[in-house]
């Protein structure tokens, strides 16, 4: 249902007032009586920018909601993603390759913005971007970050070639360190599956690919801790070469 009328959930106050604050379209405001003193004030923005909102009985959200902590204010928005040719990056990007748990992705996303990367693309059968939990996990990124969403890599590597961009592929088997890589300017990190990595017929689209050295005893990081690290290095170099 939410692919057909691309719309989607938004649910709690923060989240909402993200939206709001963002400037993504929504359909419909609720509320319940016993909304707080933030949800007062998303409610009063919410006017202020010309939306209405609609008293529900108490309980009717908790009961819609899949949140563990009732909601008191929800929204109906429209998708947020993109076609990639409308993104217009000028630094790094983030690719998803079948990343499938909901506060991973969430978690790259918010990420994503919290290291200023220029994008976030999702392929191969990643998490639906507007399940609750992705969208809860994202704290607001979802809607200040572009985001595309892609068929399947192979699409993803011909449109990063076309603009002039690096492909960094990331393994926990590579040799090269990733403080050991350029990773500003025209880059895309890509990040696999939480537990089979990236395809490996994907090696020959990357330009290089980097891993994170840790403990042996240590299996492998989190997606989206891994995700974080590389950002961030990302963010370092590139706040480092403008200082030069």
């Amino acid at each position: 249902m939410r692919e057909a009328e691309r719309k989607f959930v938004i649910e709690g106050s923060r989240a909402v007032e993200s939206a709001l604050l963002s400037g993504v379209e929504l359909e419909a405001i609720y509320y319940e009586p016993s909304a707080n003193e933030m949800a007062a004030r998303v409610l009063e923005l919410a006017s202020k920018i010309g939306y209405r909102t609609y008293e529900v009985a108490s309980g009717t959200l908790e009961r819609a909601s899949d949140a563990v902590s009732p909601q008191t204010v929800a929204a109906i928005a429209s998708f947020v993603d993109r076609d990639l040719g409308s993104i217009e990056p000028d630094s790094l990007m983030v690719v998803m390759a079948g990343v499938r748990d909901p506060g991973n992705a969430g978690t790259v996303m918010r990420t994503a913005l919290a290291a200023s990367a220029s994008a976030v693309i999702l392929c191969d059968q990643c998490v639906d971007i507007y399940n609750p939990k992705t969208v809860r996990s994202s704290a607001g990124a979802i809607f200040s970050v572009p985001i595309s969403i892609a068929s399947n890599f192979e699409e993803v590597s011909e449109y990063l070639k076309t603009i002039g961009y690096r492909i960094v592929g990331t393994s926990s088997h590579a040799s090269t360190p990733y403080w050991e890589e350029e990773l500003f300017g025209k880059v895309a990190i890509v990040l696999g599956n939480e537990g089979s990595g990236l395809d490996r017929s994907y090696a020959q689209l990357f330009d290089c690919v980097i891993t994170i050295p840790m403990n042996p005893r240590a299996e492998s990081l989190n997606v989206g801790v891994a995700g974080s690290i590389l950002m961030f290095e990302g963010m370092r170099q590139r706040l480092t070469h403008l200082e030069r």
